[in-house]
């Protein structure tokens, strides 16, 4: 007889995992306009493909999107400070398991028929906006083998309305790699079958409620004496196009220029490492640059949808010469928003909206808490560095820690949340390859990527989800009055270092957050 548990979705699940409760009620709570999940562990294990049926039975508004729970190998631990490594004893006081292992993260889409590997399910539901509040049994029936098991949960349907998508409150981006989709889907960069799958990948950002969209950089187009003279935006204007088409509410142009070392004063051209953006042939290029793509942005009425990316990462040593690169890009795009990944306080009035890396905000607390006071917009970013226990979507961290970085935005009044690696996998299977790496070192594991790719589309992993849910609960946080918001996030997450990590303790307070209204 299949035997199955039930848990919640803020809990690492492993495929040698145990079941040991036979208690299986969980009890739900959704916003309307938002969604509640748990997941479902059997001891069965297949060994082909398996034909498999889900009903769910559930008030109007309630629908269900069910997974499935594929394994994915994690290397190599997050270090404490940097990249990773496999001595146990640096690390076992904040990771979840000692690597090498296996996790479940991948959540493949229910398509009628389960793959081989021990049966597990993630279970998605969503809520309508116009649902009627209350508290209602749901039945899930699940067949697979000649077996069916049958689940009933209670859910509590929250009178909090979380804003679709276009009124969101919250801004949220997730760098797009093309070359990585046609990498991994095996198809050639630009054909009708690879815009063909960008669009999925659009579809699937806009659904974990991703609105801003980074696209390509221009190319430069030389001369036969190796001299640019030009430069070439067909990329980026074919998926500024496909994005806004989609919904995106703002899209950006991509950088033109980074330090060569983050001690530099200079900053330099992405496409001659060679020549600064402070020299004369550096403006020469740079103003080609800039008349060329508002020439672009303005033919096709994005002006009010438009930001515009300058360097990733600007540092404390280089300010000054991106305050000058700033004034080159405002002076040929008069009116841009300038928005770009910072580490640097020193860039007041070169940028509009800060986008921090959240180590370097709680180290400069004082001069960025300033800046807000100030009237500056800031966003927040999490990446590669720092590792170790601070907040990140890392696979050996607590799942939490890459759902709460969103409740930490409604504490210090973060308007968005960026990270580098939605699908970045370095030429790599991120389902044997966790930790993104090109060279020696590798970056914690998952850091590179939040989704895995499909047959022809992106599957989510749990922290895809699990960052959707935490920007849901920003915009439930940001309709409470700011005491009581503050007094509710103060119980799971203090600072980027200092966050719950109990599943269980998490789920109180997020219902507490929920039956507020």
């Amino acid at each position: 007889m299949l035997r199955c548990q039930i848990f919640d979705d803020n809990t690492w699940l492993y495929p040698d995992t145990a079941l040991t409760s036979p208690d299986n009620k969980l009890p739900l709570i959704a916003a309307r306009g938002g969604t509640a999940a748990f997941q479902i562990l059997t001891d069965v294990t297949l060994y082909t493909d398996a034909a498999v049926g889900v009903t769910l039975t559930a008030p109007a508004g309630v629908t269900l999107q069910a997974y499935q729970l594929l394994p994915a190998h994690v290397e190599e631990n997050s270090a404490p400070t940097t990249h990773t490594t496999l001595d146990y004893d640096l690390v076992r006081d904040y990771v979840t398991r000692q690597a090498p292992f296996d996790v479940y993260d991948v959540t493949r889409p229910l398509d009628g028929r389960l793959k081989p590997g021990r049966i597990g399910l993630y279970l998605l539901l969503t809520v309508a906006p116009d649902a009627v509040p209350g508290t209602y049994d749901i039945t899930l029936q699940g067949s697979c083998m000649g077996e069916t098991v049958t689940v009933t949960l209670p859910l509590t349907v929250s009178a909090c309305v979380i804003p679709a998508l276009p009124d969101a409150e919250f801004g949220m981006v997730n760098w797009l790699s093309l070359d990585d989709i046609a990498a991994s889907h095996k198809v050639k960069k630009g054909a009708d079958a690879f815009w063909k799958i960008v669009g999925r990948y659009l579809d699937h950002q806009l659904g974990m409620r991703t609105n801003h969209l980074k696209l390509s950089s221009g190319v430069p187009i030389r001369d036969p004496d190796g001299k640019v003279v030009d430069f070439d935006f067909t990329e980026c204007e074919k998926l500024g196009e496909l994005a806004l088409s989609k919904g995106f509410s703002y899209i950006y142009g991509g950088f033109v220029a980074r330090f060569k070392d983050w001690r530099d004063a200079d900053q330099y051209l992405l496409w001659d490492r060679d020549i600064s953006t402070s020299s004369r042939e550096g403006y020469r290029q740079l103003s080609i640059y800039f008349r060329k793509l508002w020439s672009i942005v303005r033919a096709r009425g994005w002006e009010d949808r438009w930001m515009q990316c300058l360097v990733d990462e600007p540092q404390f040593p280089n300010s000054e010469s991106y305050r000058a690169l700033s004034c080159i890009c405002r002076k040929w795009m008069p009116g841009v928003k300038i928005h770009d990944p910072v580490e640097t306080s020193e860039i007041g009035g070169a940028t509009d909206i800060w986008c921090v890396k959240q180590a370097v905000y709680e180290k400069h607390l004082d001069a960025f808490r300033e800046l807000q006071a100030m009237g500056e917009e800031m966003w927040v970013y999490t990446c590669g560095f720092p590792a170790g226990k601070c907040m990140n979507r890392a696979t050996d961290l607590p799942l939490l820690a890459g759902r709460l970085p969103m409740w930490l935005c409604a504490k210090y009044g973060f308007t968005g949340f960026l990270h580098w690696g939605y699908n970045a996998y370095g030429g790599n299977d991120p389902f044997l390859y966790n930790c993104y790496h090109r060279s020696v070192n590798m970056l914690p594991p998952g850091n590179g990527f939040i989704v895995y790719p499909g047959d022809d589309r992106p599957w989510d992993s749990m922290r895809s989800h699990l960052q959707r849910a935490g920007a849901e609960e920003y915009e439930a946080l940001l309709q409470l009055p700011e005491d009581k918001r503050q007094q509710l996030i103060a119980k799971v997450a203090r600072t980027f270092d200092d966050y719950e990590s109990d599943p269980a303790a998490f789920a109180k307070v997020r219902r507490e957050l929920l039956e507020a209204f």
